[in-house]
């Protein structure tokens, strides 16, 4: 291509003409002045943000400067031209140029509406709806620069994409009741306060012994002293007066008594009429200044003059309410716990939960506008949401950590200090969850839209995981205690913080809301609620369950660990084989040393610390089968005289538990009668046999009377003893043949 292309274009183009030529300049000077607008208009809205200033002539030029280019804007879009292509061409890249600028005027000049909206200056209000009307002029222009195939946009500016949309009444009321949020929330709580503001009743003649006998930390003394206190903004200074009123009680003296005064529900009321008075004053402004943004149906005539029908006023006020105050909720419950240096949060929980149940008996007892009620009773959810996690957090925080140490001991004789946590922390959710079901605050067969299910359903995950967490610390500190044989707080675990936690959580009560959910109409919200509350309800049963057979793991792993115990004391204390080989022609009568210690180490801890025949019985089994184990795995052989000492051995077993000064009579019965000692003495008879010798089956045993002098059942001892030995052949083989008889001696 010829380099002197744009130097020769002109040579063989026609002029351009006066009229095209001055469209060029008047467009490039439009371009420019709508850049500095549209640089003037950030600025205000930076200043707006930062310094919260309002400057009404400021607002007017902004809105005159915008009226007389968009009048431009208008002149030089519409105009038509009889010219060469090229020219038209370069008209058509002008007008997208400017097009562009227009639609981020727009924007501006929408963002700086909903900056100043909440003015309450009347003059300032009809310049904003000049602002509106212009802005809603521009959207019906032909201002869309988008490509359906490309994007003109940058990706870091996702605002530009966002469609435009023209002001409405509604968006306007929406645009204010937003702005207007947290000064809303400070007029409800000084409103509050006002109804909650205590009046003293104090004895002249005892003034000054009262001030004596008041605390430096009482809400009264703080409420005296608020004269000497630092500044603080408007928020700061109602959390204050929140903080002295609720979260300390008063001290009551007999010379001073403080009683709260009746309720002034007219603030509240008074609040609701200023917000429709400043309604109703827009609305006036929007008559006047705006009045396509009514619609013909909210307008009439009288006597030549248009004016709002009550109708519309009404329903512009009604929704307006229900805007303002549901964003007022949204924020409500943040100002009073959080945005405040000293806010109620910071504190302890107590004040959050005595001002929730103040607010709870406010509503109940006063006819509160039915469009503030929602938003004190989400104040009142939202506290009782706070005081909930934050008391769970503490109880669950100590009853965690001491978990953790795994060195639990005794509180009581009912259970461990870590167990005793875990109750409390039980109580405090059964007793929340049970207020959210019906028959508690609430009516007995009450619809599912008037149950608490969303504050039900953050009580039951912490329950859910409370007895999950509780479970797993009682397996692991059972375990850990077992392999120590510190049996007394290990029974402490089992039989007695499992079962007190148990006992808080029957009182659990959980309503099955399938059929409601089959048949009556809820919203959708109340619906997912429900269902996200059946799926948690299932949760925690299940864990309870678990909970329930956690005993019977703790007990088998104490068995587990009882046999290793059983074998390690054996270990140390069971004579050599030697001594089980020598010869003697006297007949053992008394036990060998070992056996008294190994019962006193393993079996006498048990019984000194419950009485239970049931895991008594297992202990002894235990043991008795661990004494066979270790004979027979170690290979020891037995004399004739060392099968009587063992035989001996055995019997004094018997005689041991018969002797132990500590066991009841029916846990004595119960071990007397396990099958255990029989095998014992099976085994021992049996390395008395000779081989091929007959095991009598009609053995004479001695009649045996009960206390009463009745004769008892010989039931399972008129089979011999060595009948209850399985695999008798392999204890056969652990005779010791005749050349290993030594004389008696060691």
């Amino acid at each position: 291509m010829d380099t002197n292309y744009r130097a020769n274009i002109s040579k063989w183009l026609s002029p351009q003409g006066d009229i095209v030529g001055r469209w060029f300049v008047d467009s490039s000077m439009l371009a420019k002045r709508m850049d500095d607008l549209v640089e003037r208009i950030a600025l205000i809205i930076w200043d707006i943000t930062n310094a919260q200033t309002c400057n009404f002539e400021v607002y007017k030029r902004v809105a005159n400067d915008l009226k007389e280019m968009m009048e431009d804007y208008i002149l030089i879009s519409t105009i038509s031209l009889d010219i060469q292509p090229i020219y038209k061409y370069k008209m058509r890249h002008c007008l997208m140029i400017m097009k562009r600028k227009v639609n981020i005027l727009a924007r501006f000049v929408r963002n700086l509406i909903n900056e100043i909206v909440d003015c309450k200056n009347d003059e300032l209000l009809r310049v904003i709806f000049r602002l509106v009307n212009i802005y809603n002029d521009v959207l019906d222009m032909n201002i869309d620069v988008s490509d359906s195939s490309t994007n003109v946009f940058c990706n870091d500016c996702p605002n530009m994409l966002e469609p435009m949309k023209k002001m409405s009444v509604t968006r306007i009321l929406q645009i204010l009741a937003k702005n207007r949020a947290e000064e809303s929330c400070h007029e409800l709580i000084d409103c509050l306060l006002t109804n909650y503001e205590p009046h003293e009743k104090t004895d002249p003649s005892s003034t000054m012994s009262g001030d004596a006998d008041i605390s430096e930390n009482s809400s009264i003394e703080i409420y005296r002293r608020k004269d000497i206190l630092p500044r603080y903004t408007l928020h700061e200074k109602l959390i204050r007066r929140a903080l002295t009123r609720h979260l300390t009680p008063p001290i009551e003296s007999s010379s001073s008594k403080t009683e709260p005064e009746v309720s002034n529900i007219e603030s509240i009321q008074t609040l609701v009429n200023t917000q429709n008075e400043q309604v109703l004053r827009l609305l006036n402004v929007v008559q006047e200044v705006s009045p396509r943004l009514l619609g013909t149906d909210a307008l009439k005539t009288i006597k030549g003059e248009a004016r709002l029908r009550s109708s519309a006023i009404k329903k512009v006020k009604n929704y307006y309410q229900e805007v303002a105050w549901g964003a007022l909720s949204g924020i409500l419950d943040h100002v009073v716990l959080w945005w405040s240096p000293e806010a109620l949060a910071t504190r302890h929980y107590h004040g959050a939960e005595q001002l929730k149940d103040w607010l709870s008996q406010f509503i109940q007892k006063n006819r509160v506008p039915h469009t503030v009620r929602p938003a004190l009773q989400n104040l009142c959810d939202a506290l009782g949401c706070h005081a909930t996690i934050t008391e769970w957090d503490q109880l669950f925080r100590l009853a965690y950590t001491s978990a953790f140490k795994c060195q639990s001991k005794a509180s009581s004789t009912e259970g461990s200090d870590t167990g005793q946590m875990f109750v409390e922390l039980f109580q405090l959710l059964v007793r929340l969850s049970n207020e959210c079901e019906a028959g508690g605050e609430w009516v007995i067969g009450a619809p599912l839209m008037e149950l608490p299910l969303s504050e039900q359903i953050v009580v039951l995950h912490r329950l859910d995981h409370s007895v999950h967490t509780a479970r797993l610390w009682i397996e692991q500190e059972a375990k850990i205690i077992a392999h120590t044989w510190d049996l007394d707080v290990f029974f402490l675990l089992v039989k007695g913080d499992i079962v007190n936690c148990l006992e808080e959580l029957s009182y659990l009560k959980l309503a099955d809301h399938t059929n409601a959910l089959s048949t009556d109409p809820i919203s959708v919200q109340v619906y997912v609620c429900a269902k996200m509350r059946a799926k948690i309800v299932s949760e925690v049963n299940v864990n309870i369950d678990l909970l329930q057979k956690c005993a019977t793991k703790c007990i088998d792993i104490l068995a587990k660990i009882c046999r290793v115990v059983s074998l390690a004391n054996l270990h140390m204390c069971f004579p050599r084989s030697s001594y089980w080989r020598k010869g003697c022609d006297v007949t053992p009568v008394a036990a060998s040393l070992y056996v008294e210690p190994y019962f006193e180490k393993v079996l006498f801890p048990v019984l000194e610390v419950i009485e239970d025949p049931e895991t008594s019985n297992m202990i002894l089994k235990i043991m008795c089968e661990a004494w066979l184990d270790y004979i027979y795995l170690h290979r020891i052989k037995f004399s004739e005289y060392g099968a009587l000492q063992l035989l001996t051995d055995f019997a004094y077993v018997s005689k041991w538990v018969t002797d132990c000064p500590i066991i009841s009579q029916n846990v004595r019965n119960q071990l007397l009668k396990n099958e255990v000692l029989r095998r014992c003495e099976g085994v021992g008879r049996l390395l008395l046999r000779h081989p091929g010798e007959a095991i009598s089956m009609r053995k004479r045993h001695t009649r045996r009377t009960n206390e009463r002098g009745s004769p008892e059942s010989p039931g399972l001892e008129r089979m011999p003893a060595e009948m209850y030995v399985p695999n008798q052949e392999q204890w056969l083989e652990l005779r010791a043949s005749k050349r290993y008889n030594f004389c008696c001696t060691e």
